[in-house]
């Protein structure tokens, strides 16, 4: 793993976060380009070692990371919609147990973009309970595959997500980030 791609994602994440009316704002530090690059190299290098077949991303930030990374690896890329997106073909569908904020959250993905024995790694930008991580490593295996790394900007998972999850990869802990001004 290249620590000069990671440390430089690092420092692009640390300086550009920030919290908006006490949400995180990931999209901010998405829109200058110099961050997005960095935070594209670093995710890639953090997902480098599982050796993926297929990048997975969720429902938004997934889509915009995922890809990217994906491209950058030379593999492809899945994704995994959140209740009311289409997708033509045979779908599975499972739902979340409850996020940070309570919610249950129905994911799919379709059953013929990921292949049995493939090894699948996620990308997103947070990890904090891990219900929508959980449920997308059981939408790849009920396809067969292995999801076989989880990779974030900020990794905030519970020591239950982590117990039940495979390995997380994170550019930074929650607690790297800048305090919640009141």
């Amino acid at each position: 793993m290249s620590t000069t791609e990671v440390t430089s994602a690092r420092h692009h994440v640390l300086k550009q976060f920030r919290w908006i009316n006490g949400d995180a704002d990931t999209w901010g530090m998405l829109a200058d380009p110099h961050s997005l690059s960095a935070i594209i190299a670093g995710l890639t290098e953090l997902a480098r070692p599982a050796q993926p077949d297929l990048i997975l991303g969720i429902e938004a930030r997934g889509f915009v990371l995922g890809p990217a990374v994906a491209a950058a690896l030379g593999v492809g890329f899945v994704p995994v919609r959140k209740e009311g997106g289409m997708f033509p073909g045979d779908v599975i569908r499972r739902v979340t147990a409850p996020d940070y904020r309570g919610n249950k959250v129905e994911l799919s993905t379709r059953r013929d973009l990921i292949q049995p024995g493939q090894r699948v790694v996620l990308i997103d930008d947070w990890i904090e309970t891990g219900s929508q991580s959980l449920t997308s490593a059981h939408l790849v295996s009920a396809c067969g595959a292995e999801l076989c790394a989880v990779v974030v900007i900020v990794d905030e998972a519970s020591d239950d997500a982590r117990a039940q999850l495979p390995p997380i990869h994170a550019l930074v802990t929650g607690e790297e980030l800048p305090v919640q001004s009141a």
